[in-house]
């Protein structure tokens, strides 16, 4: 396979990826994910923001899931002590009515935390000259659905998933 796409041939720019600042507020975060979502499907483009530092270090990334971990008011987390603790999952559908407008008002408050405190690590990255296979194999061990894509030490983009699979099984296909 000398002739098989590189990273380079599939990534997506970084300048065509959502990518913030780790001071940036939660609540800026989701206004940037829900910009890029279809308003008939409710599907979004882009399902991972990247997140840098000041020196346009990658830092980060963050997921609709992160974002919804990081709104949730400290008296709802496993790791607070509160008054709801020890209550079973009955009992917390009875409570749901008394604490919405409590839930509502926790949530923006989490909203205006910096979005460094809720953001994932990156933990893999592969080259701009790897292999579409290696690339393949190193998002499969670190469990990631996008990936950072680099020049040394500059990102360059980022490799999606959906991208390496549609590329990956055009063997069977074909």
């Amino acid at each position: 396979m000398p002739n098989a796409k590189k990273v380079r041939d599939l990534m997506v720019e970084i300048t065509e990826y959502p990518h913030i600042p780790y001071w940036m507020s939660v609540r800026e975060a989701i206004f940037l994910i829900r910009s890029t979502y279809d308003k008939k499907s409710g599907l979004g483009i882009h399902r991972m923001v990247l997140v840098f530092d000041e020196k346009y270090q990658l830092l980060g990334v963050l997921t609709p899931r992160k974002l919804l971990i990081g709104l949730e008011p400290k008296f709802l987390r496993k790791d607070e002590k509160s008054l709801y603790q020890g209550l079973t999952g009955a009992d917390y559908a009875g409570l749901s009515t008394l604490l919405e407008g409590t839930f509502s008002e926790g949530c923006k408050e989490e909203a205006e935390k910096p979005v460094s405190e809720v953001m994932m690590p990156v933990e893999a990255k592969v080259d701009v000259s790897d292999s579409i296979a290696k690339a393949a194999f190193i998002m499969i061990q670190a469990d990631v659905s996008l990936i950072p894509v680099m020049e040394g030490e500059i990102v360059k983009g980022v490799l999606r998933m959906s991208d390496v699979f549609n590329e990956l099984t055009k063997i069977v296909v074909e």
